[in-house]
């Protein structure tokens, strides 16, 4: 059975995001490790009073990414990540930015994690951080060699970069599905930025029976038709005080969007 679909069942799940102020080892982390705790608790109390349907833990703050965190940066976000998960009774899923796949998978399957998103799965591309090379040949053999039942869902065309060489888009995304993800995600160019729903819908004729997730500038007003022709949505920016990516989760902006949905 898709594993996304033993997670959500029949739902369309609006996933929220925590956003990790800087980690040790990232440039503007605080020296206090407390603190970053203490502030993913906070906005993750907010998302489940909300009423989001599950959350992704995701290491933000620690701009500019690399695609190869220090050691300590790693334990630092297990560390966090274990203590949020006792604190959740929700789905729950791992982001190690920048496509940092061995750690992803290290976090879930250490701390109970239900699932990871993977930036490049079956692409090699570029930008800000440098040049990522397709993960899923060696994501997919550590989970034969350490398996577990953690969904993958992987990106298509992940914002902030662009493609070494293009491709096409039904290449790529049997590509995905043939590599072994259990879920597709459609994202804008950049954070908070969406792709037109046209886009989402063409993604989810190719992809067929493999659920299709909007991963970026899903909001109030269009969370309706975002979800009438997708699987779910991944909800950051909109979720956040003034609908500022850099603030943190508002209580009142998750409930109302859940309430549209009802």
């Amino acid at each position: 059975m898709n594993l996304f679909r033993k997670i959500f069942g029949d739902t369309k799940p609006v996933i929220g995001m925590v956003h990790l102020k800087p980690l040790p080892g990232a440039p503007g982390y605080c020296g206090d490790l407390e603190k970053v705790y203490d502030a993913a608790l906070k906005d993750l109390n907010a998302l489940k009073a909300g009423g989001a349907d599950a959350v992704i833990v995701e290491n933000f703050g620690d701009i500019p990414y690399a695609t190869d965190q220090e050691l300590i940066t790693t334990t630092a976000f297990a560390s966090i990540a274990a203590r949020l998960r006792k604190e959740c009774d929700l789905s729950m899923g791992i982001n190690v930015q920048f496509n940092n796949y061995e750690a992803e998978w290290a976090i879930a399957y250490s701390c109970g994690y239900d699932f990871i998103r993977e930036e490049v799965f079956a692409e090699n591309r570029m930008g800000p951080n440098g040049v990522c090379i397709s993960s899923g040949p060696a994501l997919m053999r550590i989970k034969s060699r350490y398996p577990k039942d953690i969904a993958i869902l992987a990106d298509v065309n992940v914002k902030h970069t662009f493609a070494i060489v293009e491709q096409p888009l039904d290449f790529t995304i049997e590509s995905i599905i043939e590599g072994g993800a259990d879920a597709l995600i459609c994202t804008g160019i950049m954070t908070g930025k969406s792709p037109s729903v046209e886009d989402v819908a063409e993604m989810k004729k190719i992809a067929g029976d493999i659920p299709v997730v909007v991963g970026s500038g899903v909001n109030e007003k269009t969370v309706c038709d975002y979800l009438a022709v997708s699987d779910g949505a991944i909800i950051g920016s909109s979720f956040k005080e003034n609908g500022n990516v850099m603030n943190p989760i508002d209580e009142q902006r998750v409930r109302s969007l859940m309430q549209k949905l009802k």
